[in-house]
């Protein structure tokens, strides 16, 4: 009788959750970014190009949702 050794497969337990809010924490990541962005150089024409990639990245609605994020952080996190 020959011995077979199966490949090792690390065990993750599955994942029983919604998946919205990943997309929250990373559409939150993403406006943190941008407002950084903003308030370093200042180029509405690059923050622009950048939300408008939005809605074909994370779907539709995303470049909205980004931008209320953007005035979140600003509003709540931001000293100034």
């Amino acid at each position: 009788m020959k011995i077979v050794k199966r490949e090792f497969k690390v065990w993750y337990p599955r994942f029983k959750g919604p998946i919205e809010p990943d997309m929250t924490v990373l559409l939150m990541a993403c406006a943190r970014e941008l407002l950084t962005t903003w308030e370093v150089l200042k180029d509405k024409e690059l923050i622009t190009r950048h939300l408008a990639s939005m809605d074909k990245r994370y779907g539709p609605g995303s470049e909205q949702r980004v931008r209320d994020y953007m005035h979140q952080v600003a509003k709540d996190e931001r000293c100034a």
